[in-house]
């Protein structure tokens, strides 16, 4: 199960909390759920691992089809927080080289252009 917060940062950012477990089950519903953010205009979106128990390659999968998304429309995605366990997985699939992922919120928000 997966619990997604959605809140706005100084009018032009979308932070997107991720809580539980992002895979297989879940990551259809959460695909949908950034399309929408991004099909409303927004086009900087700042996604929170924080409190992100599970991700499996299906949760990776949504991530880069969005980060695919936002830069052929010039948007921007930086992920923030990454627990030890996800992190591992970020660096396994060497997809820590394709995000722009910060060890906080408040260092990501001073690289958004």
């Amino acid at each position: 199960m997966i619990n997604v917060e959605i809140k706005k940062i100084n009018n032009e950012i979308i932070s997107v909390l991720l809580e539980g477990d992002v895979d297989v089950y879940t990551s259809v519903s959460l695909k949908k759920e950034l399309n929408n953010i991004i099909e409303q205009g927004n086009d900087k979106i700042l996604i929170d691992l924080g409190k992100t128990t599970y991700m499996d390659s299906s949760g990776l999968g949504v991530l880069v089809a969005i980060l695919k998304l936002l830069k052929k429309n010039n948007g921007q995605m930086k992920i923030v927080e990454l627990t030890p366990t996800i992190k591992k997985v970020f660096e396994l699939t060497r997809l820590s080289n394709f995000f722009d992922i910060y060890d906080t919120e408040e260092d990501a928000l001073k690289n958004f252009e």
